[in-house]
């Protein structure tokens, strides 16, 4: 399955028509918040929705670094990262449709149309190759079958924690990681169908990071409440299977491209061993385990993304 069936959009109208009085509140309380947390760039228009996206830096004669956030991210996920990165040359991080301070969600939120997304953006924002390419998580799946496409506008790949894509197939998943999947696609769909009537605010849990320093983690559960950030996080957990089918059956990365590939090493032994599976994209591939870090890199040790991104734009 790839989109929302018709059942679960008919139930999602029902809660909201049954729950008026919290829908309002969900609706005022999600106004209230794009009106206090004022966007940190630009809303750009891409056709059917709009993009917001957080550009910085001089191009100093150096490729143009795009930042991609892992599934349910945003562009605050690199408020360590981007600033630093953007005294070196220019930096790009953006929110997919539906999350942050972009507007509504696509239908099909593949990585394949997530490219397509970005293309665009980067097209109206006059942001020209070569490029740098940096993707947390499934962030990473993006940014590969960005390199994929159009091998020759890319100089490089930074992996941040990053999926393969065989994680998403089952013949590849242990049964714990069923169990997993199966436990992430309840929590999803009942967000989904409950965000309407603020239940998921009630509870606080919001769509995104949360562990981001405490000024911006309130912009990132803002935003991450929203019905919107809820419906593009399930519609782009939906999506994994074929997004990972388009990864697998895209073209080879360029034997010669720089990869680096950072792990992070509080994650499972399981999830350390995929990481091995990326080790071979490339025959110019650099591995680093950051041993005292989660998932988020790029939250938790900001200065191994930072220090990745220089070595290979000098």
């Amino acid at each position: 399955m790839t989109k929302i069936n018709a059942k679960e959009r008919v139930l999602r109208t029902t809660i909201s028509v049954i729950g008026f009085p919290l829908a309002f509140v969900q609706t005022l309380l999600s106004k209230y918040a794009i009106h206090k947390y004022k966007r940190m760039g630009k809303l750009i228009n891409i056709g059917s929705h709009s993009l917001h996206a957080i550009v910085a830096g001089q191009d100093k004669n150096g490729p143009t670094v795009i930042l991609e956030s892992g599934m349910g991210g945003c562009a605050l996920d690199w408020s360590l990262v981007q600033p630093e990165l953007s005294k070196h040359t220019k930096v790009i991080s953006y929110d997919r449709a539906g999350f942050g301070w972009s507007t509504q969600t696509i239908d099909e939120p593949t990585c394949e149309n997530y490219v397509h997304d970005l293309r665009k953006l980067l097209s109206r924002l006059e942001l020209k190759p070569p490029y740098l390419l940096v993707g947390h998580s499934y962030g990473g799946m993006i940014m590969r079958l960005f390199a994929s496409e159009f091998p020759d506008e890319v100089v490089g790949i930074i992996l941040v924690d990053s999926t393969h894509e065989k994680r998403y197939f089952e013949s590849n998943s242990s049964e714990k990681r069923r169990i997993e999947r199966l436990k992430n696609q309840k929590r999803l769909r009942l967000g989904y169908l409950l965000s309407p009537i603020a239940v998921p605010r009630m509870i606080k849990q919001h769509i995104g990071s949360k562990r981001l320093p405490l000024d911006i983690q309130k912009k990132a559960a803002a935003l991450g409440y929203r019905n919107n950030a809820y419906k593009a996080a399930y519609l782009e957990f939906l999506c994994t299977i074929k997004s990972a089918e388009q990864l697998h059956q895209s073209q080879p990365l360029r034997s010669d491209i720089p990869l680096l590939v950072l792990t992070a090493g509080k994650q499972s032994e399981e999830w350390k061993h995929g990481q091995k599976e990326l080790l071979i994209l490339s025959k110019k591939t650099q591995h680093i385990i950051v041993e005292d870090s989660w998932h988020s890199i790029q939250i938790h040790n900001p200065q191994v993304v930072i220090n990745s991104v220089i070595s290979l734009i000098r």
